[in-house]
Formats: C-alpha cells, structure tokens, sequence
C-alpha cells in the first residue's frame, strides 16, 4: 500500500471518528477542533503530495519529512499544553466541591 493511500485513509478515519463522536456527544466541539485539522491535513496531505513538499521547500525545509515531523510535533505539543490547561481548571473545580461538601457535612453534623 502506497503512503498516499495510508495517509488518505488515516485522515479519512479520523475525520469520521471524530464526527461520530460529535453525533454521539461523546467529543466537545472545542477538542475536536485540532482533531479536524490533523484529519484535514492527513487528507489534503494525501491529495496533494506536492503543495506540502512546496510549502516545506518554501519555509526552508531540506528535507519534507522533517517539516511533516516538525507539524506533527507541534500539534502534539499543542494539544498536551490544552489538555494541560483544562486538567489544571477541572482540579480547582474538584477542591472547591470538595471544600464545599466538608463545609456541608460539618454544618449538618452540627445540627444533630
């Protein structure tokens, strides 16, 4: 099986996925967005195997592997720094509710 074909049918698969699980309401629409683009990328990618290698040469790329590596790395690197970030926010969603029950729970042993 060609790259072509691989690439083609990665991208494909992910974009399908990621669409049944936007059906389902199982992804949220703001995650799903940078799984769009990678699945977008992997197709048009697959279509045009030339506009990347273009667009590689044009940034000053040696090499088109290394421009593809590089986007794969920041797409990673993007997506580790937003789940970062909502981690961090649901934790301090978690001890203000846990916070709050132990307040909840003194008050009402109080009143036994």
């Amino acid at each position: 099986m060609s790259l072509r074909l691989t690439m083609f049918i990665f991208g494909a698969i992910v974009l399908v996925g990621v669409f049944a699980l936007l059906r389902r309401r199982t992804l949220r629409e703001k995650y799903a967005a940078i799984w769009l683009l990678t699945g977008a990328g992997a197709v048009i990618g697959a279509i045009f195997p030339y506009a990347v290698s273009s667009v590689s040469s044009f940034l000053g790329f040696q090499v088109t592997s290394n421009f593809v590596l590089l986007t794969i790395g920041g797409v990673l690197l993007f997506t580790v720094m937003q789940m970062s970030l909502e981690l961090g926010k649901v934790e301090g969603q978690i001890q203000t509710l846990s916070e709050e029950i132990a307040l909840l729970r003194l008050d009402q042993e109080k009143k036994k």
